[in-house]
């Protein structure tokens, strides 16, 4: 419902089409509301609307000036006519499209105190629009504006009149006036919805919509309150002349004014604190995401640190075990001995297959991270894989059980990648268990799909380290003290590779029982392309 004490500016395009001031078209009151004209409007059907009000209302208003020459000859149409001009050319601007009249108690009035013709004349003439005198509102189009005012003022007064008169005590005056106000209402809203029609092409349940200003329960209070300033001043101008209502109405037109200025400046304020508001939000957020990308450039700098000791330190040992052990081999007592000899070029081949192990993992990693890792399918039967692992390790195979079930079937998938993995979760398990704990792996047949698992009985990992061992660099203990030796690369390769295998991992650990990690893969690796058994070593496939 509209708010206060309204008419509503109507949007209707000029003739040329471009004009960006529509008419206005008072509602019951003094609201007015510009709407900003739309290009699918009907000038035409605009013009003949506006002269089917306007017609009509001069016509009825000559024809009982004729048939009754003596109704506007009261001199005190002139005083009224003179008040309502007055508060109409003194709008209130509340928003860009909004302005407010402060003319409904008096408009009241008149329709109560006078006969509905004397009323209609009153509200015609009185109901001025500022945009008259800047030559912005068409001859026609102002007084269609003043004649839609004036017809809901004749209705209006009518009803009144037909149901009590201003000297009728208050409970037969408040249903009269009650009903009087709404039935103004109602047909200034359906005059102004209709020209909006034709001047947008909108429906008019989509223009009532939009004529809506503020809730129910404020268009309540505000209509209730201003209808008994309205009874008020009938009353006085009844019973105490003229004189009082200026003094009474001067006031309240003053007092309305502010009002509605103060409610404007609230309004915005309101509006500026909610901009602040969502602008404070977004810095809350920025700030959050600025911290929280500090706080990952310091753990990625800590990392950096930490990575380049451990590395510095794992290259080392290696390095320092060869070099001492080729600088002993050069003295001729130890050359000479060949017990001594096989044994120092064994642990030489060791540290260099740690050194070899370290630099793959380095490798292999900086093609993960530069997507340029390519996946070959070929036959990979798991107990000839298992086996060559296992053959590799030297000393630490015997603590290697491998509980493989006969049966299992070929996989088709990247023998390179997956004895990768194998090697880094059988590594990784040898490490961190005791030398005289065994290590076991294990293998299933779940649906399409392998389950490899890879067993330790060592430390174990606790449930807040299991969230991060995947992670790269990422170590349970870093410290130069360690036992385990790694950069704490392998189980996040084995992660990636595995997910490039278009499998999964996971893992199941207590601290002090040992870990099993589970790796699940596709028996056949899918790819986008068919792989034939003739060219299995040559295909390079992604996976689906």
């Amino acid at each position: 419902m509209i708010v206060g004490d309204g008419s509503v500016r109507a949007p209707g395009p000029d003739d040329d089409h471009r004009s960006s001031l529509p008419p206005s078209a008072d509602e019951t009151g003094g609201n007015k509301v510009s709407l900003a004209p739309e290009p699918n409007g009907n000038p035409t059907g605009l013009r003949i609307y506006e002269l089917l009000i306007v017609v009509p209302t001069l016509l009825y208003l000559t024809a009982h000036a004729v048939i009754h020459p003596g109704v506007f000859a009261d001199p005190e149409i002139l005083f009224w006519t003179l008040a309502i001009a007055v508060v109409d050319l003194m709008p209130v601007t509340v928003g860009e499209e909004l302005q407010l009249s402060l003319s409904f108690p008096i408009e009241l009035a008149v329709a109560m105190v006078f006969a509905p013709p004397v009323a209609m004349l009153i509200t015609l003439l009185g109901s001025f629009d500022p945009r008259e005198f800047r030559g912005e509102l068409p001859l026609l189009k102002a007084v269609f504006i003043r004649s839609q005012v004036a017809v809901s003022i004749l209705f209006e007064s009518a009803l009144f009149h037909l149901l009590a008169n201003i000297n009728h005590p208050w409970y037969r005056l408040a249903p009269a006036v009650v009903a009087a106000i709404t039935i103004g209402y109602a047909v200034n809203v359906l005059l102004v919805a209709i020209y909006v029609h034709l001047a947008s092409g909108s429906t008019l349940r989509q223009i009532i919509d939009r004529m809506k200003v503020g809730r129910a329960s404020e268009f309540l209070v505000s209509y209730t309150g201003l209808s008994l300033f309205g009874i008020v001043i009938a009353w006085v101008s009844v019973n105490d002349g003229l004189w009082l209502v200026v003094v009474f109405v001067a006031p309240l037109a003053f007092g309305r004014q502010m009002y509605f200025k103060s409610r404007a400046l609230s309004d915005r304020l309101a509006a500026q604190n909610e901009i602040l508001a969502e602008q404070a939000a977004r810095l809350r957020e920025h700030l959050d995401r600025e911290q929280q990308a500090v706080a990952e450039l310091k753990e990625l700098n800590r990392m950096k640190s930490e990575f380049a000791a451990v590395a510095s330190h794992e290259l080392r040992t290696p390095l320092t075990a060869i070099i001492g052990y080729a600088k002993t081999l050069r003295q001729p007592a130890f050359a000479e001995d060949p017990v001594m000899r096989e044994e120092f070029l064994v642990a030489m081949e060791r540290q260099g297959d740690r050194l070899l192990r370290l630099v793959e993992n380095l490798l292999m990693a900086s093609n993960l991270e530069n997507s340029q890792i390519s996946v070959h399918p070929e036959r990979v039967p798991l107990h000839e894989l298992c086996a060559e692992l296992i053959e590799g390790l030297g000393r630490m195979a015997p603590r290697v059980q491998v509980d493989l079930p006969s049966g299992l079937p070929t996989m088709l998938t990247d023998r390179q990648l997956l004895g990768r993995v194998l090697a880094n979760l059988i590594d990784n398990a040898l490490k961190y268990s005791p030398e005289s704990m065994p290590c076991e792996i294990g293998a299933a047949v779940r649906g399409s799909g392998m389950e490899i698992w890879v067993r330790d009985y060592g430390v174990g990992i606790s449930a807040e380290e299991q969230a991060r061992i995947f992670d790269r660099f990422y170590q349970a203990d870093s410290s130069p003290t360690r036992t385990a030796s790694g950069v704490g690369l392998g189980l996040s390769l084995v992660k990636e590779i595995v997910a490039a295998l278009g499998g999964t991992i996971d893992v199941e650990s207590r601290p002090g029982a040992g870990s099993r990690f589970i790796v699940a893969i596709p028996i056949t690796y899918a790819a986008d392309v068919i792989v034939h058994d003739t060219d299995l070593d040559a295909v390079q496939a992604r996976p689906a």
